[in-house]
């Protein structure tokens, strides 16, 4: 999760994904845990870099998944941020509350960010 919260925010969604099963994982978890581990290691040179002649106001992209997994009845979202056309925060999470439909998971998913 280190990796995930300090350098790449392209593996966010799967170590979070990964991480719910961190207790029991199972062989698809491990092939799964490989897998990003071996993308880890081919992408060691990918830095983020940030721009001199970039924007400097924040722009922000929020997302939702509606109920993806029945099991949980949760939609999971996720969240970046970017100044100076590189990323300042990002993240992707379980939404707390269940939601009834799409538009409402991406509310949701807004309002968190928003307040």
């Amino acid at each position: 999760m280190w990796l995930q919260v300090t350098t790449q925010p392209d593996i966010s969604y799967i170590v979070t994904l990964l991480s719910r099963f961190a207790h029991n994982p199972g062989k698809l978890h491990w092939s799964a845990v490989k897998h990003v581990l071996a993308y880890i290691k081919g992408t060691l040179d990918y830095r983020i870099t940030y721009s001199t002649d970039g924007e400097l106001s924040p722009i922000g992209y929020i997302n939702s998944n509606f109920a993806r997994y029945k099991d949980i009845h949760c939609s999971t979202e996720g969240n970046i941020f970017i100044v100076a056309k590189g990323p300042v925060s990002w993240e992707s999470k379980r939404q707390e509350t269940v939601t009834l439909s799409m538009v409402e998971a991406e509310y949701m998913g807004f309002l968190r960010v928003a307040i």
